[in-house]
């Protein structure tokens, strides 16, 4: 079972190595590594081309044109998604192919996250919340709370369901994808699927704010209010702050 990993990248130069690392010293090695360039303006690409030569490029700003770009120019059987600032524990492929083979009904997996920065205690109180708030998604809106730094889905069948809808400009495209693809198999929580990711964007816009605008972006999809768009998250501020400019 050959996966296709796909990091879409903007600018990282900072966080990237460490996360590509994480992904090269896999105990799994039946894998190809796709890095999506999206205009960046450092070394980004420069500390791509040490660990794959399979770099492509998207000018349309937005990682899910980047991610849809990867997964278009994939030839593995399971399609990953991995955020360029988190890090991969060395069993997290072997995970996968393992949920997926106990099972040939499940069409994607995803797991919860846990933060670099924060100390075992505080993570394990990160980890038990993401399960128990998942749960009470799936159970009561069906909604299954999907990060895009830890999701991994069967090609066949995101081809099956038009894969990302890049055209819709419609928020929240992971959760939108997850409930998509629970039409044609199983979408399956796996808890112990755990990946390390930065708390940098809990930090720039506090806790309490950022818990408000997460709550938004989710019930947006659980309850089909399909009303904030894809550049309320990618907005002009926040490609200052990665500093690049957009164009579209």
């Amino acid at each position: 079972m050959k996966i296709s990993i796909i990091v879409p990248v903007l600018n990282e130069e900072k966080i990237l190595e460490n996360t590509l690392k994480s992904i090269i010293n896999q105990s799994y090695k039946n894998f190809e590594l796709i890095v999506v360039d999206n205009g960046s303006t450092d070394r980004s690409v420069e500390i791509a081309s040490k660990y794959t030569d399979n770099i492509l490029f998207e000018s349309k700003k937005g990682s899910i044109h980047a991610m849809s770009k990867g997964f278009k120019n994939a030839t593995g059987d399971i399609l990953v998604t991995c955020d360029a600032d988190s890090i991969y524990p060395e069993n997290y492929l072997e995970k996968i192919v393992k949920s997926f083979m106990r099972d040939s009904k499940v069409c994607a997996v995803y797991g919860p996250f846990s933060l670099i920065e924060e100390n075992k205690f505080k993570n394990f109180f990160t980890i038990l919340t993401y399960i128990l708030l998942d749960f009470l998604s799936r159970l009561f809106t069906k909604t299954y709370i999907v990060g895009a730094a830890n999701f991994a889905i069967k090609k066949e069948a995101y081809e099956k369901v038009g894969g990302y809808d890049t055209k819709s400009n419609l928020a929240s495209q992971d959760f939108r994808l997850a409930k998509k693809l629970s039409k044609v198999g199983k979408v399956k929580f796996v808890p112990s699927l755990i990946v390390k990711t930065s708390n940098r964007r809990l930090k720039e816009e506090g806790f309490f704010k950022s818990m408000k605008k997460a709550f938004k972006f989710w019930a947006d999809v659980a309850f089909n209010l399909n009303k904030i768009k894809y550049d309320n998250y990618y907005s002009k501020e926040y490609y200052k702050k990665k500093g690049v400019k957009n164009d579209k």
